[in-house]
């Protein structure tokens, strides 16, 4: 790669409708990106150019500019339009060792990047302060024309199916995704463990006559908390379950299995509160904004939030019970926390923490495909015994295809 100058590196194909990159230099516009704060001293010493990331959802598409040090981009906040510049002022910027170009300018005053937009795009951007082991990252989002109210159409659909066939639908939430690669341990990300577990599960809950599943995410692309539980409601869900990896701050010190339900007075005690803030922090990772509360919506909420909180505690036990029929991981049993991903009151919901990825005994399960599949299969083997504790009739229909 060329330090001044123009450099460019392809997207993937499935990028081509929504985003292009063209290296012709444009007097950038707007002003620091949303989240930035104030303005970071200028680096002390060299700042390189670390890694460039993208990631194709349904509805859009990420692209992480990833730098060795904090800097403050130039660029607007959001909008729309045939182009994108965000600038870097940072004299002598420079790609790092190993990283792959991206079409871009390079000058003395620092790098553009120009991000050319299909029509009727729109994009917003933000900066991700370092964390843990993240480096600092610029995060352009974006959203393919069309792509939401399409996303929504095919909710819509899935929603009208299930009111026909009266099949039963099991939301399940991978956990993570995308930027957000959740716990690691011994090389396994937790993002990718999920999904897998997630993918066996819903083929489990497909062999029951008259359970259908849907998974949030189908591959690895980040998703809000908030919007993970709001598919399963686009949907009408019957029931929502999270899958998680747990994670002690002190490596091999946890182990064992847990399902939590939504708590409105506090966590358990202090190692589930620390649980509940890791996982909440998620949309801090992946870039996205805290969101203020609705209080009317609260009020609302309170009405029948009880009711299904009975529900919840019901499906945990249901499904802790099954799970700790594999005696190589110990069941540490069920549990309350504010995690925001349960916060919806139309249907019984659950986060699953399956087993420690920290845990050098555990990683290996969790990293097994049979012992995957096994989780999986214990999952959906509780998810039908909660129905019938729960006096639900699972009518089998034969015509359910446009639940898959």
């Amino acid at each position: 790669m060329s330090h001044q100058g123009r450099s460019s590196a392809a997207f993937p194909a499935a990028l081509v409708m929504a985003l292009a990159v063209s290296a012709t230099a444009l007097v950038p516009s707007g002003s620091r990106a949303q989240g930035a704060g104030p303005a970071p001293a200028q680096p002390s010493g060299p700042v390189f150019l670390t890694g460039m990331r993208t990631w194709v959802s349904p509805s859009g598409t990420r692209v992480v500019f990833e730098f060795s040090a904090e800097v403050v981009p130039v660029a607007p906040d959001s909008g729309a339009g045939p182009q994108l510049v965000v600038a870097v002022p940072v004299p002598g910027i420079t790609a790092g060792t190993g990283v792959t170009s991206v079409q871009s300018i390079y000058d003395a005053s620092g790098v553009r990047f120009w991000v050319k937009l299909a029509p009727g795009a729109t994009f917003k951007v933000a900066t991700v302060p370092a964390g843990d082991d993240q480096r600092f990252r610029i995060v352009v989002d974006v959203a393919r024309p069309g792509g939401q109210a399409a996303e929504d159409q095919r909710l819509a659909s899935i929603a009208a199916a299930k009111k026909k066939s009266r099949t039963r639908l099991v939301v399940i939430d991978a956990g993570h995704g995308g930027e957000d690669v959740g716990a690691r341990g011994n090389g396994a990300y937790e993002k990718n463990v999920t999904l897998a577990i997630a993918k066996q599960f819903a083929d489990a809950l497909n062999a029951i006559p008259g359970v259908k599943a849907m998974l949030t995410r189908d591959r690895d692309f980040f998703i809000p908390l908030h919007e993970r539980y709001r598919i399963a409601e686009k949907a009408h869900a019957d029931m929502f379950i999270s899958i998680h990896c747990n994670s002690s701050k002190r490596r091999g010190h946890g182990s064992g299995t847990e399902v939590y339900f939504l708590s409105l007075k506090g966590a358990s005690d202090q190692a589930d509160k620390d649980l509940a803030d890791i996982e909440n922090a998620a949309d801090l990772v992946g870039g996205v904004a805290p969101q203020a509360e609705d209080d009317m919506v609260n009020v609302l909420y309170e009405v029948r939030r009880s009711s299904m909180l009975e529900r919840s505690q019901l499906l945990a036990e249901t499904l802790l019970d099954h799970m700790a029929a594999d005696r190589r991981v110990d069941a540490r049993g069920i549990k309350q926390a504010g995690f925001a991903v349960l916060k919806s009151v139309e249907f019984p919901s659950v986060l699953v923490e399956t087993a420690f990825i920290n845990n050098p005994q555990e990683v290996k399960l969790l990293k097994d495909p049979g012992f995957q599949q096994r989780m999986a299969q214990q999952l959906a083997t509780g998810v039908k015994a909660y129905f019938t504790k729960a006096g639900v009739t699972l009518t089998p229909d034969p015509d359910s295809a446009g639940l898959n």
